[in-house]
Order: C-alpha cells, then sequence, then structure tokens
C-alpha cells in the first residue's frame, strides 16, 4: 500500500485480502504491518505517495519492547455486547434481559466470577472424549474473538448463557477445535520434530518468528528481574481483564532473547512524506485502540485519521461501504477523507465512518448479505464483505 499510483482497484483489494490471509489472527502480525508502514514512511519520506496505515500500533511504545499501549479500549467489549444485545432482542442474543444493557453487563460478571471457582465437566460421545472447560478456556476464547466480533459476539454470548446454566457444550466444542484431531495419520514433520512439537498441531501458530522479530526490534530485556516482570505484568493485566494475562505473556520471552539486530531504527517517527498518510482504526479496537492512531498520525505532516465507528481488530472487522469509498477516493487521488478538525480533539484532516452490519444482526461468515439500504455499488460491498470473511 506504499505506492499505489499505478494499482488498479481490483489489484487494490486484492492485495488487501492476500495481507489479511497471510497476517492471521494475532496483533504481533496484524499491526506490525503499522510498525514497518511508519518505519519506511519516517526513513524514506521521499517515496510514500500513498500509505494506509490500519489497525495502528504505538510505534514508540513497540521499539521500547513495551507492549503497553495495546488494551486501553479491550474490555469495553462487554459493554458494547450488553448493548447489541439488548437491541437485538431476546430472540437474536441468548443472554439478552429486559431490563437492559447494564443488567445483561452484570449478568455476564456474575456468569464469568462463578465459573471461575467452578469449571464444568461436558460428556463425551460417539465422537470425542469427555472434558472439563474451565476459566482458563474461557479467556483464551475471549482472547481469539475480540478481533471479529461482528462474527463472533453472537456465540460467545450462548457461550455465556450455556455458562450461567451450568452447561459447556459450546465452549468445550470451541477447544476440541484448538487441538488435532484425532484418529488422523501424524504428518511427517511432526514424526521427525517429535511429540508437542508445533509441526504437530496442524494449522497452530507458530509463535517463534514473532518472539524473534518482536525481541529483537525492542530493547534487550536480558537484564529484566523477576520482580520487574511481576510488575509490568500486573500492569497489563489490570489493563484488561478479558485478556490481560495473556498479553503479559508477549514480553517473557524476550527476557531470554539474545539476538540483537545489526540495524536498528531509533529515530523518533516524525517526517513530512511526499504524500500524507492515512492511519485508520476502530472506534473500539481491542489491541491497536484508536488513540494510537492520532499519536502516531502526530508525527507525520498533513496526515489524517480515518474513524470506523465499530469494533474488531482493523476496519475490515466490520463491512463499512463509508470507509471503502474512503480508501478508494484516497489510494485513486490521494484525498484524505473528511475535512479539517473533521474529527473531535484533532486538528488534521479526520472522518467518521459507520459499519454497514451490527452484531447479532444475522451476518454470518459464508455469506454474502444484500447492499446495505441506499446503495448501489455492488462491487464495492462484494470486495468489503469477502476481507472480512478471509479470518479463519
Amino acid at each position: 500500500m506504499i505506492d499505489a499510483s499505478d494499482i488498479s482497484y481490483d489489484n487494490l483489494w486484492a492485495s488487501k485480502r492476500a495481507l489479511a490471509e497471510g497476517c492471521s489472527k494475532r496483533a504481533a502480525e496484524e499491526s506490525y504491518g503499522t510498525i514497518l508502514g511508519a518505519t519506511l514512511s519516517a526513513m524514506f519520506p521521499e517515496r510514500i505517495r500513498r500509505a494506509v496505515l490500519d489497525g495502528v500500533s504505538d510505534s514508540h511504545d513497540y521499539m521500547a519492547g513495551g507492549w503497553s499501549t495495546n488494551l486501553r479500549d479491550t474490555d469495553l467489549l462487554f459493554a458494547k455486547l450488553a448493548e447489541y444485545c439488548f437491541e437485538a432482542g431476546r430472540d437474536s442474543c441468548a443472554v439478552y434481559d429486559e431490563d437492559g444493557p447494564a443488567f445483561i453487563a452484570a449478568n455476564i460478571q456474575s456468569t464469568i466470577a462463578k465459573f471461575k471457582h467452578n469449571p464444568i465437566p461436558v460428556p463425551g460421545n460417539a465422537t470425542h472424549g469427555p472434558q472439563i472447560v474451565t476459566l482458563n478456556d474461557l479467556k483464551l476464547f475471549f482472547r481469539d474473538i475480540v478481533y471479529m466480533p461482528l462474527l463472533e459476539l453472537p456465540r460467545t454470548a450462548q457461550i455465556l448463557h450455556e455458562l450461567s446454566q451450568g452447561f459447556g457444550t459450546t465452549l468445550s466444542a470451541w477447544k476440541r477445535d484448538r487441538i488435532p484431531q484425532r484418529g488422523q495419520p501424524l504428518s511427517k514433520r511432526c514424526l521427525e520434530d517429535g511429540p508437542y512439537s508445533p509441526s504437530c498441531f496442524s494449522g497452530a501458530h507458530t509463535w517463534d518468528v514473532t518472539y524473534g522479530i518482536a525481541c529483537s526490534d525492542g530493547l534487550s530485556r536480558l537484564n529484566q528481574t523477576k520482580e520487574q516482570y511481576r510488575e509490568y505484568a500486573n500492569k497489563i493485566m489490570a489493563q484488561s481483564r478479558l485478556i490481560g494475562a495473556a498479553w503479559a505473556s508477549i514480553q517473557l520471552p524476550c527476557t531470554a532473547w539474545h539476538a540483537r539486530p545489526h540495524w536498528r531504527y531509533d529515530g523518533n517517527f516524525h517526517n513530512e512524506t511526499a504524500h500524507p498518510i492515512l492511519f485508520a482504526g476502530n472506534t473500539f479496537d481491542p489491541v491497536t485502540p484508536l488513540y494510537n492512531a492520532f499519536v502516531m498520525a502526530r508525527g507525520f505532516e498533513g496526515a489524517g485519521v480515518l474513524q470506523q465507528n465499530s469494533e474488531g481488530h482493523c476496519t475490515y472487522a466490520s463491512p463499512s461501504m463509508c470507509t471503502g469509498r474512503a480508501l478508494r477516493e484516497y489510494f485513486q487521488s490521494g484525498r484524505l477523507p473528511g475535512s479539517k478538525g473533521g474529527l473531535e480533539d484533532w486538528d488534521g484532516y479526520g472522518a467518521l465512518c459507520e459499519p454497514g452490519r451490527l452484531p447479532f444482526d444475522g451476518y454470518e461468515k459464508g455469506t454474502t448479505p444484500e447492499l446495505p439500504k441506499g446503495e448501489t455499488d455492488k462491487k464495492l460491498w462484494e470486495a468489503l464483505v469477502s476481507l472480512n470473511q478471509v479470518w479463519p
């Protein structure tokens, strides 16, 4: 997306889809592109004729090895779940309460608190053995679904409802899907590498590469003490009850990572590019908060910010015709969306876009819903939906 002066509209969306497919579902990979984009833009500003950085990481924090500015909005997803659930009604949301969103949120918290001390056994059947689901399983589930709430909040509500009734069927099914299927022959690579090696987990995410990049990019953590790490972990867990514990573990491997890069960018991410950069983000992004887009935009002369009023990681977590048109216009003509002062507390160019679909409204993976009311650009809508659904 760095130089799109001769890229066609079709190729643009094909490139974005390929990027999303390759990046999988972890913030360390997904958001790393904005680190690369900001670094390239700071080092070679004269070569930047178009650049969109979507789902923006705080490059200053990342290069310091902090991973401490990612979770400021994560737990707001609980509040949004309650709001959407109440709006959708009893027939669409399993944890609906007629007394309103506050009661729905309180019921969810009560269910989780009870589940913490009461893990639930799930009986086996003809295709799988018995399991026990625990609070740790629920937290791992939360870490996965916060990236794509448009698709995943209905299943989240179903899981929470079942837990409140003392059942764990849906959570158990999700847990089984995360591990290799029994009865299938092991791959040659698995046999060579041995049991419990990453190659024995078909489709599993291998974090070795992520740690190698992140620990080398950031400042050395070899001298970090256990007490210092404990203080850091407590700080991160205080930011998010949903995924704070899992997020704090990202920094842990760096305390034993010895390799250092020969060349490392030590600049301040400030420059004037040949053409202004467009930063984009959702109102409630669980791992790259919108706040980071403004932090980074202030370092690049004339940059704009596109805010999509939705949840999830990156704007394509919810298809939006408004966002799609804005990005297309920017790449084709260079015009930043909105106007100066178009967003609150931001004096540069900014625009606010609404999503085309909401959680619990019947949107499902594997389907292409009808065009939003009043829209006519079918090709753009299909591209946006396709991009949204490439996630596994």
